[in-house]
């Protein structure tokens, strides 16, 4: 025979676990069917190797045109990585809960493939590459 605090802790256990359910119906009638939940640490893992791949572009960038084709070949591998971490975020026109990614991500992506396309061009050109860290510049410069 089950004690009264048994009875108890069950009763609470499923009225708990109907709640949670409830919760994940809500969610659905009050959000749009694109939103995507960027949770922070995927926010900082994007950013930190965005940071590394732009930090890498800017150092064989500085030392000015023309490029050694190795050089060519590593800013096409960078560019290439930085398009492939950008589209992690999610598909264009984002509805987020980071209003910043929301505005600004689309016109990143069109910049990370113009600086894909011009230096896959043949003359190559590196002046999209070079300003790519620019617009990281422009989104984050309020956050310090």
């Amino acid at each position: 025979m089950l004690k009264a605090g048994s009875i108890q802790s069950i009763i609470t256990m499923f009225l708990l676990s109907v709640l949670l359910a409830g919760c994940a119906q809500v969610r659905k009638v009050t959000y749009p069917r694109d939103f995507v939940y960027l949770n922070k640490s995927l926010v900082q893992t994007v950013m930190l190797r965005l940071s590394l791949a732009m930090r890498n572009v800017d150092q064989i960038m500085i030392q000015g045109e023309p490029l050694s084709i190795a050089n060519q070949q590593r800013v096409r591998q960078l560019l290439s990585t930085i398009d492939e971490v950008t589209d992690s975020l999610g598909p264009g026109n984002l509805i987020t809960n980071h209003l910043v990614i929301d505005e600004h991500i689309d016109d990143f992506k069109r910049e990370v493939r113009n600086a894909v396309r011009t230096a896959n061009a043949t003359p190559p050109s590196y002046y999209a590459a070079g300003r790519l860290s620019g617009n990281c510049i422009g989104c984050h410069r309020f956050r310090r």
